[in-house]
């Protein structure tokens, strides 16, 4: 059994406590255009970009680096142009 000068401050520790466990309140922020590209991953490039990968490591592969790093740098500009078209547009 604790005395009461014990109890007393045994409160003031867990109001204590209680006071800094309490977060604050944060303003709403603004939507911001990272919601336009949630669904633009990856995984979801559209078919030409996959095939234009593929093609470009097989030149590259095959011995005709130059034609491999051409379709790779278009294939980089059409993925980066599908990626962030949402926020070009507006």
């Amino acid at each position: 059994m604790l005395s009461s000068q014990e109890q007393r401050i045994r409160d003031d520790i867990e109001r204590c406590y209680a006071a800094e466990m309490e977060e604050p309140v944060l303003p709403a922020a603004e939507p911001t255009n990272r919601s336009r590209l949630a669904g633009r991953g990856v995984d979801d490039l559209p078919a030409a970009v996959v095939t234009g990968i593929w093609i470009s490591i097989f030149l590259i592969l095959f011995g005709v680096g130059a034609a491999g790093l051409a379709v790779a740098a278009a294939t980089t500009a059409g993925a980066l142009l599908w990626r962030y078209w949402p926020l070009l547009s507006g």
